[in-house]
């Protein structure tokens, strides 16, 4: 009896997942935090003009952001997930990213630090948390639809 040899690490699809896993749950606690900030829900508290104005034009930012930026970062992810080889899960999670994918979510972190320490008021904090979190839901569905499509093809195959 022939045994089929043990592969180990994450799949294309896993990773895949994962990132996008990563983004949309990042990209929605962004966004949540930011309507809390902006708008004061729960308590509905700013529905005006001004507030639904300045509220659209961030989302409207961060889905340019999401276009012009993380759409291009999510495709690179995507194709290293091809290449991936690691059989250490963590080590191929760090690989799939890269470094320069990691140095941008490093320094939106500090950003969000920063703006926190400075004592930047939750209002214009809350505009920044809106067009990020769009973004990065803007740019998730490029996971998505690839991790969807190494699924077809794994029932393509079987």
């Amino acid at each position: 009896m022939e045994s089929t040899p043990l592969k180990l690490g994450l799949s294309r699809r896993q990773h895949l997942w994962i990132a996008a896993a990563i983004w949309t749950i990042v990209g929605a606690g962004l966004l949540t935090m930011g309507m809390k900030f902006w708008f004061q829900f729960p308590y509905l508290g700013f529905l005006d003009a001004k507030h639904l104005g300045l509220g659209a034009v961030a989302l409207s930012v961060g889905v340019l952001k999401g276009k012009v930026v993380l759409d291009k970062t999510a495709n690179g992810v995507i194709e290293r997930a091809d290449a991936l080889q690691e059989p250490n899960p963590f080590k191929s999670v760090f690989q799939m990213f890269g470094a320069k994918t990691i140095g941008l979510i490093i320094l939106m972190m500090t950003i969000g630090l920063a703006l926190r320490k400075a004592g930047v008021s939750y209002e214009i904090r809350g505009l920044i948390y809106l067009a990020v979190g769009a973004a990065l839901l803007w740019s998730c569905r490029r996971y998505w639809i690839a991790a969807s499509k190494s699924e077809a093809l794994i029932t393509e195959d079987a």
